[in-house]
């Protein structure tokens, strides 16, 4: 006996057919709202063209430069070292290696430091006011009492700020750090950072670029080279101390010779031998601390720069600003895509 198997449409489900005929109909409704998508649509590209009037211009200042890790010979250079008794800083490279540097450029230790420096020469403002004032926080702030006035001109130590200077740089670094400045590979194999700052000022964006790579330069070579260049130090004050001595004693030597002395009184020469064998002991302790300086600015010479600058910023710089075709594309996008949920729902309605 044959199963015969029957196949029943439930009146929830939709064939293919009303489908296309349910979309044919929208269309169609659609259709008849031509005139008022050409409405919206003018009006979507003049609130677009009105867009490209009105935003304000950013300018990008962005600076490349490669990190140069250390050579694979100052390992056994540094070791060579430490048997004279020098530390030529080995360990500072792996400070600047690998994303670390990603997260030391932007440190508030650094930025705070730029922040604080004066725009220019003449010394009027410093980068902290000048944000102040294109951001127009200055004038917002200048409305309430314990924040009127605020400025960074006279400031030269961080560490003397009063509270409300302090609390004002460290909101001024969290927006830099979070909305202006930007810190990135270019490529991680070859070492290259890109260091990049967008704001409404021009001369902001180029002088913070560039003076937070300048510090962090700096910064690397205190930790790099502050040991060895500490040893250097010590033993040039060494020599310079001992070779002041050998003079005095020169003189000692000549000052104390008997000219035509008595053969019954050898005693007077003891004060001649004695300076003379002082004056040999001092010579032969000044030239081995002659030599050890010489090994250690040899040593100090040859750390190479970690970071070497390849590209840099220059006037005028690249202006960030959408262009009049893009916001009218986009107005007109949007007030389109706008009128068709709408209209779409003006049609569900209708139909229930």
């Amino acid at each position: 006996m044959e199963e015969k198997y029957i196949t029943t449409t439930s009146s929830d489900e939709i064939s293919l057919t009303e489908l296309a005929q349910k979309i044919k109909t929208f269309v169609t409704y659609l259709k008849t709202k031509w005139v008022s998508f050409f409405i919206t649509g003018i009006i979507g590209g003049i609130l677009g063209l009105g867009y490209y009037y009105m935003q304000s211009p950013k300018y990008t200042a962005t600076c490349t430069f490669i990190l140069e890790e250390k050579s694979a010979g100052a390992g056994g250079l540094a070791g060579l070292a430490s048997q004279f008794g020098f530390d030529i800083g080995g360990g500072a490279s792996s400070l600047f290696a690998g994303d670390n540097l990603l997260e030391i450029i932007p440190s508030k230790n650094i930025v705070e430091k730029v922040l604080l420096s004066k725009v220019d020469s003449s010394g009027q403002q410093t980068l902290a006011d000048l944000f102040l004032e294109f951001t127009k926080l200055k004038k917002a702030w200048d409305k309430k009492e314990r924040t009127r006035g605020v400025n960074f001109l006279k400031i030269t130590d961080p560490q003397k700020m009063n509270l409300v200077q302090d609390s004002v740089l460290n909101v001024i670094y969290s927006a830099v750090v979070k909305s202006y400045l930007s810190v990135d590979w270019v490529r991680k194999k070859a070492s290259l950072i890109r260091v990049s700052v967008t704001s409404k000022n021009e001369r902001f964006s180029k002088y913070l670029t560039e003076r937070v790579i300048e510090q962090s330069k700096k910064l690397y070579i205190d930790l790099k080279t502050g040991t060895s260049q500490a040893n250097v130090n010590r033993l040039q004050r060494r020599a310079d101390s001992l070779y002041a001595l050998l003079n005095n004693k020169s003189y000692q030597v000549a000052e104390s010779q008997v000219l035509n002395v008595n053969p019954a009184m050898k005693s007077a020469l003891v004060a001649t031998e004695i300076s003379a064998r002082d004056k040999a002991v001092l010579g032969t302790i000044y030239a081995e601390v002659v030599k050890n300086l010489e090994t250690s600015k040899i040593l100090l010479s040859q750390q190479m720069p970690v970071m070497q600058l390849l590209d840099k910023s220059e006037f005028p710089l690249v202006l960030s600003k959408n262009g009049r075709l893009v916001c009218l594309l986009l107005g007109l996008l949007i007030s389109c895509l706008l009128g068709l949920v709408f209209f779409s729902f003006e049609y569900l309605i209708k139909k229930n």
